[in-house]
């Protein structure tokens, strides 16, 4: 399957499962989308990660080239973390907050305050942030960001490890 196929694979794993957490979500996802962006997420892990769980030092970067809102019309964010993981266990469950920063100026940064799950979908980690838009642009809303992981190449785990993963993700703030 050719690489394009394979990201519309996993895009469309993404948008199942966004509309599964958005369905199961209940009254608190009954507002308004007011901000809806698709895009691509990263991680990388310091040390790599291999089968054996350690303590690593990751980095997620995320890049939402396409927003619906055209005052705030893409986003980028970057969050640092520590973690024990592996190659079968990406990222535990928690939760935390990262900062969007939207590509026109004049949009103040928004901060989303959320818990976070991970599932297996189709063979692709599935990681899920629902919670709160606490400062900035879009306060006092909610958000769910659903993002999806490659699962790691399995010689490369038993060996060096994987540095670096990459997939697709998507975002939706609804008004309050």
């Amino acid at each position: 399957m050719g690489r394009s196929r394979r990201f519309g694979a996993f895009l469309v794993a993404v948008l199942a499962a966004a509309g599964s957490v958005l369905a199961s979500a209940g009254p608190a996802h009954a507002a308004t989308a007011v901000q809806t962006c698709a895009g691509t997420w990263a991680v990388t892990y310091d040390p790599p990660i291999t089968n054996t769980p350690r303590l690593v030092s990751g980095v997620l970067t995320g890049t939402f080239p396409v927003c619906t809102d055209p005052q705030a019309f893409n986003a980028t964010y970057t969050q640092v973390f520590t973690d024990v993981v592996s190659c079968t266990t990406l990222l535990n469950a928690g939760s935390t907050s990262r900062t969007y920063v939207w590509g026109n100026p004049l949009a103040a940064p928004t901060t989303f305050t959320y818990n976070f799950t991970t599932t297996v979908v189709a063979g692709q980690v599935v990681v899920t942030n629902t919670g709160v838009i606490t400062a900035g642009r879009y306060t006092p809303g909610s958000a769910v960001q659903v993002a999806t992981l490659v699962t790691p190449d399995a010689l490369a785990c038993a060996g060096s490890g994987i540095g670096s993963l990459t997939g697709p993700t998507t975002l939706t703030i609804y008004a309050p």
